[in-house]
């Protein structure tokens, strides 16, 4: 399932890749926002998630979510040659729109990051349960392993409930081979980190219990990219975008300024 927000004047395009477990119907309201600044929103449901096919949560590499990334962004720059074209990349998403630069760097113009996966939650990655994921992902590939805590998505308790009340939400655990091909991409973004030379907007809460904040630090001090910021919410949780009304607000205005700053 993808869906395209436009009005007639447009000034770049913005393709919104959603995380785990979600689906891109819960960034109408932030594309609705980008439309009304003039840009061309596109989004779609990651394979398993959403109204999109498969099974559930399910996959075997992250590869194949970034081919779907390259599949409609090249579909929407076919119409649109001349636009430049960003990615807003929440979670999950942030470490796919990671790995969709690092495998074509120059076919985007630039990137912002919400909360992005970057390393692995710290207790859920021991050597010994790094070792039991593989070991399911072999025998037991879809069987579900972490439940996440729908708690930790904001500290608006309307979101929260709007997250435990959505039918298209993935509320299972994480799977086996989910989990495991989860950690090969992280390891890949660890191990070329230093090759990400693109415009960065990095926004992160640092009361994040989903995607560790230090990531962000990481991916700040080790990307060579000249035009980075990395921007923390010290009380902040997870989807920073459907926070608190003071941290949504910030949220929104650094996209807005900084998409403005640099498409001409």
């Amino acid at each position: 399932m993808f869906q395209i927000l436009m009005l007639c004047t447009k000034r770049a395009i913005v393709l919104i890749v959603h995380g785990f477990a979600e689906h891109c119907l819960w960034y109408n309201e932030l594309a609705e926002f980008l439309v009304q600044e003039s840009y061309l929103v596109v989004a779609h449901d990651h394979v398993g998630h959403g109204q999109s096919e498969g099974d559930r949560a399910h996959i075997n590499d992250f590869s194949e979510y970034v081919g779907d990334i390259f599949q409609h962004a090249d579909m929407v720059k076919k119409t649109h040659p001349k636009l430049p074209f960003y990615l807003i990349g929440h979670s999950m998403g942030g470490c796919l729109s990671i790995m969709a630069g690092l495998e074509q760097p120059d076919y985007f113009q630039g990137m912002i990051l919400i909360a992005p996966a970057i390393i692995p939650d710290r207790n859920a990655a021991s050597p010994f349960k790094i070792f039991m994921g593989k070991l399911l992902a072999r025998m037991f590939p879809q069987l579900p392993i972490i439940k996440l805590d729908s708690s930790a998505v904001s500290r608006d308790k309307a979101v929260v409930k709007k997250y435990d009340d959505d039918p298209l939400v993935y509320h299972s655990g994480l799977k086996a081979r989910w989990g495991l091909a989860f950690l090969s991409a992280l390891e890949k973004i660890k191990m070329e980190q230093e090759n990400v030379d693109w415009p960065i907007l990095n926004l992160h809460g640092e009361k994040d219990a989903l995607c560790d904040p230090e990531g962000s630090k990481m991916l700040q001090e080790k990307a060579k990219s000249k035009d980075k910021q990395l921007k923390l919410y010290p009380e902040a949780y997870h989807q920073l975008h459907n926070e608190l009304p003071d941290v949504k607000d910030s949220v929104y205005k650094e996209i807005k300024t900084w998409l403005a700053e640099r498409v001409k």
